[in-house]
């Protein structure tokens, strides 16, 4: 089990909002940049609109998440 995997297992629901995204990312990913991206077309894929509001699927906010990171490790 690693990071993304434990961060799916906080939140409990199906679908997140970008305002959801940003808690559940810590600040780490701000509702502004996420609408940016969505602007753009390579946001987080199949989000859907309810509402005027865009929300996204957890799964593909962890599989988005994961393609956005990488690990650094520290030199000693």
């Amino acid at each position: 089990m690693d990071a993304f995997d434990k961060l799916k297992g906080a939140c409990k629901k199906q679908y997140v909002s970008r305002k959801e995204l940003w808690n559940l990312t810590g600040g780490i990913i701000h509702p502004r940049t996420m609408e940016k991206l969505d602007n753009k077309g390579i946001g987080i894929p199949n989000s859907i609109l309810i509402a005027h509001k865009r929300m996204y699927p957890i799964d593909s906010v962890i599989e988005w998440l994961r393609t956005k990171s990488r690990l650094i490790c520290s030199k000693k």
